[in-house]
């Protein structure tokens, strides 16, 4: 994904029927007179500043989940205009309001208040003085709180879903390692066992027989062993080391042939569990694919925090070889994929200005 803009659209909240609600709200408003003027909006009677003026704000409050900043700028600019212009102010006067919920909702808070506050500020000093200036403010405070109410509960949600998500991938690994454990490491014991007993019954036998049936026993062991490696896979994980002291631990493992350059931000971030996994799988597959498959002497980890996004790229200066000896399985990046969409972003990976870059996205905070 590329770069993100205060003023971009909002697919989060933008559902189609919700957008078709916001138009019937916008058409019912305008019949609404503010201010005991008795004046209502209309495209087809008023002056030339009204009548844009009544456009501005419909726009507004029906575009709102699609482009709140751009909503809440010309709504207010559109009431300030009127006021300005001496002309009757109306219930559309007001759609600086209903924006304001949705910036607040899809925008971090400190970049919502820069913001929300030129274009609202100057409503209420617009309208400052007006018998409507009671009902302006109190509907703007009430749409400032229904953003923020709002926007902690989708973050509950989103945290709830990481440990949903988590607690499920657990029990999972739980039921295979019982599984496993049951079923495979039973009936290996069993074929152990059993070699070991005809090898010692058949310890006048021929030496050829007595070969195989040790060497049976030696392979059935080591099975054993990696299947307890395995289960202890399986059981479920402890919490993740923090990401920086991850990422440090797994580049001090790569060979000196390749130089990373690690970038993250100061002071480090706070991180789900989730998060934190799902990062440095991508960075380890990434730069063992570059290992593995490639030329590059150097490569970059960057982790970048946007307004609405928490951005690692993982770039790297080589070109691609083909090494046979080397297969890759490509369910690594699979998985980071999978993950990152759980989470509400994504992962991109491919040829990149002078060698490979991988990319994943996810959604902050």
């Amino acid at each position: 994904m590329s770069g993100v803009s205060w003023w971009r659209a909002d697919g989060r909240v933008a559902r189609g029927w919700w957008v078709a609600l916001d138009g019937v709200v916008a058409w019912a408003s305008a019949g609404i007179a503010v201010g005991g003027s008795g004046y209502t909006a209309s495209l087809l009677a008023g002056s030339a500043v009204s009548r844009a003026a009544v456009a501005v704000w419909f726009g507004a409050l029906l575009l709102r989940r699609l482009v709140p900043v751009a909503a809440l700028w010309a709504g207010a600019g559109a009431t300030v205009a009127v006021v300005a212009a001496g002309e009757p102010v109306t219930n559309l006067s007001l759609a600086s309001a209903l924006p304001l919920v949705v910036l607040l909702r899809t925008r971090p808070p400190a970049a919502a208040a820069a913001l929300a506050a030129p274009p609202v500020l100057a409503v209420l000093l617009a309208l400052s003085g007006r018998p409507d200036a009671p009902l302006c403010c109190a509907l703007h405070a009430a749409a400032a709180a229904v953003g923020v109410a709002a926007r902690r509960r989708d973050r509950a949600r989103r945290t709830a879903a990481e440990e949903r998500a988590r607690r499920l991938l657990e029990e999972e690994r739980a039921r295979m390692a019982r599984e496993l454990h049951d079923a495979v490491g039973h009936a290996v014991t069993v074929m152990v066992t059993h070699a070991g007993a005809a090898r010692l019954g058949a310890a006048d036998g021929p030496p050829q027989l007595r070969a195989t049936l040790e060497r049976i026993e030696r392979v059935g062991r080591g099975a054993m062993g990696d299947l307890d490696r395995v289960l202890g896979l399986l059981e479920p994980l402890p919490p993740p080391a923090p990401l920086e002291t991850a990422l440090r631990a797994l580049l001090a493992d790569l060979p000196p042939r390749l130089a990373v350059t690690l970038e993250l931000p100061s002071p480090a971030m706070e991180l789900t569990a989730a998060r934190t996994e799902l990062l440095h799988h991508a960075v380890r597959e990434a730069l063992t694919n570059t290992l593995k498959h490639s030329t590059a002497t150097a490569a970059t980890v960057r982790l970048r925090r946007t307004r609405h996004a928490l951005r690692l790229t993982v770039t790297d200066n080589g070109r691609p070889v083909q090494d046979t000896s080397l297969p890759s399985s490509g369910r690594g990046l699979a998985w980071a994929r999978r993950r990152a969409a759980a989470l509400g972003g994504a992962l991109t990976a491919g040829p990149g200005p002078g060698g490979w870059r991988l990319e994943v996205e996810l959604p902050w905070p």
